[in-house]
């Protein structure tokens, strides 16, 4: 069993991949993918297990080179393509021997005997396969991905019919593929696609950085528009009004539901792409970038039984995960709890979630209200968007539920201020607020090919870093800066992977008397510091800079 294998070669726990199996019975997919998406195991700890358990050797690029050009040509016609890279199987080499012809591929999923038999038939080949990794499978499948020349029997035409037809076209398909293929390949979160005067662009964010990626004429710019809006079921020919919609795909392996968002901008129609990796359901609290002083805080916050626990920060800045990662720490057999979303990104298992439809009134707060007849034990609430939200939510408190939200401010202290703004009571929200919590997303240096680096003392004295040190002794820091140098695995970026980084206070009774008495945010930051020993978001990026998980220029990007 490859679990055994993982276990035995690479020290692998049991508990991994118990949650592993949890999560394949919620949403089917391969447990070593699953692994993978958890940070558990590596691409090529995968392949190295599967090889022991199937007798497969693994691709060596000493002996096969880089991925050749030529070979499209040897394929065109004969084989489809584009069906065996979705099912990650890509030709490396194709030969004349004495015994007929031959053809090796490499592959992630070497157990899929209908390819293989389609391979064999189509060719009258011996069929040889070697274990490659995601990496290496997407690298090699490039020479096959769609040309410019694919594009010359695409004509731009308005006429809604022809736009579905336009869009039905095998080289839009193809391109489209190839597109969220690259997203996945890269680890994109989302896709922008943008019109321009001169060429349309379409830009990828990746570990929270947007990225220009490729341009796109305007033959090719219609028929991609009309082809994402015919898969997520929008009106082709609406473009006067903003409209959104979903599908959901398999790329490489990896389930994905895609949220789409049209807007008609000025020059044109403007299209988003939300990538939402199912395998990456694990909402685990401990994988956050929380640090072990201030982890027990949070636990100790979401296990009291009544009151509200928000957390803040931009568009972007990883709320939701943490809200879900927070729920997840929950007894769900034991506790009902019941989410409203806008909108509602993962569906989650023993968890009761509302989608906010505005259309039909059912917002937050009209959501919130009905909750309340269901016996709930915890409510999260996507945002406070509004006066009639954050009451309902403090009623919701105060009668013996805890209630978990975000807000968007711009750091925990002023959150309070927030809800005052609102027209909250004081004595409501020192009834009611249990804690805040803060947070930004940076991008982590990549494993691949960071490397230590001299800390500048310049750097060491303006950002305090030796006081930061003595200050949180308790986290046992050493300065250890690092900065990525910029590979194959991270594009050259020099960063692979996000977490995120906190503050985070618990309102306790002193720091209630002191709002009410001064309604001051600089008195309140200033109590939390001297007595509490308060770590700002800037603070704890900067722990991070000194354990070598990210750089200086990331944490001031974001505070």
């Amino acid at each position: 069993m490859i679990g055994q294998i993982l276990t035995d070669k690479f020290g692998i726990r049991q508990e991994e991949i118990a949650k592993a199996l949890d999560v394949q019975k919620e949403i089917g997919g391969f447990i070593g993918q699953i692994l993978i998406s958890t940070g558990a195991i590596t691409d090529y700890q995968l392949i190295e297990s599967l090889s022991i358990q199937l007798g497969i050797e693994i691709f060596d690029r000493d002996t096969f080179g880089e991925p050749k050009d030529d070979l499209v040509q040897s394929f065109t016609g004969k084989l489809n393509i584009d069906y065996l890279i979705r099912n990650r199987f890509v030709p490396i080499e194709l030969k004349q021997t004495p015994a007929g012809l031959s053809v090796t591929l490499i592959t992630n999923d070497p157990l899929n005997a209908p390819i293989i038999d389609y391979i064999t038939m189509a060719l009258n080949a011996d069929v040889s396969v070697l274990l490659a990794t995601e990496q290496t499978i997407n690298e090699f499948s490039r020479p096959f991905r769609v040309t410019d020349k694919d594009l010359v029997s695409l004509s731009i035409d308005d006429n809604p019919e022809l736009l579905k037809e336009m869009a039905s076209e095998a080289p839009v398909i193809k391109f489209l593929n190839n597109l969220l293929s690259s997203a996945v390949e890269l680890r994109a979160s989302d896709i922008h696609i943008e019109p321009s005067e001169s060429a349309h662009r379409i830009k990828m964010r990746i570990d929270g950085v947007l990225h220009e990626t490729q341009d796109v004429e305007d033959k090719l710019y219609l028929a991609i528009i009309s082809r994402i809006k015919l898969l997520a079921g929008l009106d082709i020919a609406e473009k006067r009004l903003p409209q959104d919609g979903k599908f959901s795909t398999k790329i490489a392996s990896a389930l994905i539901d895609i949220r789409v968002s049209s807007i008609p901008f000025a020059i044109g129609e403007g299209v988003v792409m939300r990538l939402l990796y199912r395998e990456r359901l694990t909402f685990d609290i401990t994988k956050l970038g929380i640090e072990p002083d201030v982890a027990p805080v949070i636990l100790e916050l979401i296990n009291v039984p009544f009151g509200i626990l928000l957390v803040t920060g931009p568009t972007g800045s990883g709320k939701t995960t943490s809200l879900y990662s927070m729920i997840s720490t929950l007894d769900r057999k034991e506790k009902k709890i019941i989410t409203v979303e806008d909108p509602v990104e993962y569906k989650l298992d023993g968890i009761n979630q509302i989608q906010v439809k505005s259309e039909i009134a059912l917002t937050f707060a009209a959501a919130l209200r009905s909750i309340l007849r269901h016996d709930p034990d915890v409510i999260m609430v996507g945002e406070i968007r509004d006066p009639e939200t954050a009451e309902v939510a403090v009623q919701s408190a105060l009668t013996g539920h805890l209630v978990l939200s975000t807000l968007h401010t711009n750091d925990a202290p002023s959150s309070l201020f927030r809800l005052i703004e609102m027209g909250l009571e004081d004595y409501l929200l020192n009834a009611s607020v249990l804690g805040i919590i803060a947070q930004r997303i940076v991008r982590m240096n990549c494993p691949h090919c960071s490397v230590s680096i001299e800390a500048p003392e310049h750097i060491v004295k303006k950002y305090n870093l030796t006081e930061l040190i003595k200050r949180f002794s308790g986290l046992n820091l050493s300065l250890n800066l690092k900065k990525g140098q910029g590979c194959k695995k991270c594009s050259g970026t020099g960063y692979r992977g996000m977490l995120a980084i906190y503050e985070v206070f618990k309102y306790t009774e002193d720091l209630k008397e002191l709002f009410i008495k001064e309604h001051s945010i600089v008195s309140l930051k200033r109590r939390l510091i001297e007595v509490h020993n308060f770590r700002t978001l800037r603070e704890d990026g900067l722990i991070k800079v000194i354990s070598g998980i990210t750089t200086i220029e990331e944490v001031l990007r974001v505070t």
